[in-house]
């Protein structure tokens, strides 16, 4: 989504974000925010590929906006943000560097597909801050990670010349991600926050048990898994009702 295709969605469905860059260990960062600053804030992590504009339809909603700032940020390598980072622990830490430039009191922590397991090492790691984690269509179960057809063609030294740098952070991300859960294993009894877990019965990008994967992670969590039969991975698009529903009730 290019910037003239934003500006022209943020005519139609306003306010606008505000866009900045936040610098951390010699890279900027990229990151799109709305709402009061002094509400709890709402930080969304994308997938892979993805970009903040992934989430734009959050960060234009009006009873969203009551109850929430929102952030959203560029991962590492993906649109207008720094080198590709493929680690979960150094991706949570930059991500944890835009929440406390932001110095909220109160953090939802919103992860889907691959940032989910971002999302739920830094509720881990930062107890303290995060107050609740949700994450949609996890891709957390080092056990199912999924392949297809095309991913070694694309991770080629030779393919990798001619493909955009999304697809190429996308493809670090993919042959990197099995060991990278592998890591996040211990991580998961750490979070004691409330977390709530959407996972869509039709999912064909994850194994659709990784839902009941990170229920059974979460050793002393309070959690609900939400399964939804008849939805597949883009459960923020297809089924925007039950999220922004969420969101709203929480206290």
């Amino acid at each position: 989504m290019n910037d003239k295709a934003i500006d022209n969605y943020y005519i139609e469905h306003p306010p606008k974000p505000q866009f900045s860059y936040l610098n951390f260990a010699g890279k900027k960062y990229f990151y799109a925010a709305a709402g009061d600053s002094t509400k709890p804030l709402l930080f969304l992590i994308h997938g892979a590929p993805g970009a903040w504009f992934g989430y734009k339809e959050f960060l234009s909603d009006s009873l969203l906006l009551k109850k929430y700032q929102i952030v959203v940020p560029d991962r590492a390598g993906y649109n207008k943000s720094g080198n590709m980072v493929t680690s979960i622990e150094e991706q949570a830490k930059i991500l944890y560097e835009i929440i406390k430039h932001k110095n909220p009191t109160q953090v939802v922590l919103f992860g889907r597909s691959y940032g989910a397991g971002i999302a739920a090492r830094m509720a881990a790691d930062y107890p303290k801050l995060i107050k609740e984690l949700i994450v949609v269509s996890p891709a957390c179960d080092p056990s199912t990670e999924k392949f297809w057809w095309f991913s070694k063609p694309v991770n080629t030294k030779f393919a990798r010349l001619f493909l955009p740098q999304y697809i190429n952070t996308a493809s670090n991300e993919k042959f990197s991600h099995v060991a990278e859960l592998e890591k996040l294993l211990p991580s998961w009894e750490k979070i004691t926050c409330a977390v709530t877990i959407l996972q869509g019965g039709k999912d064909w990008v994850i194994e659709t048990t990784n839902g009941q994967f990170v229920a059974e992670a979460l050793k002393n969590a309070p959690r609900r898994l939400i399964y939804l039969p008849e939805n597949g991975h883009l459960l923020t698009m297809e089924r925007f009702d039950i999220v922004k529903s969420i969101l709203l009730e929480m206290k």
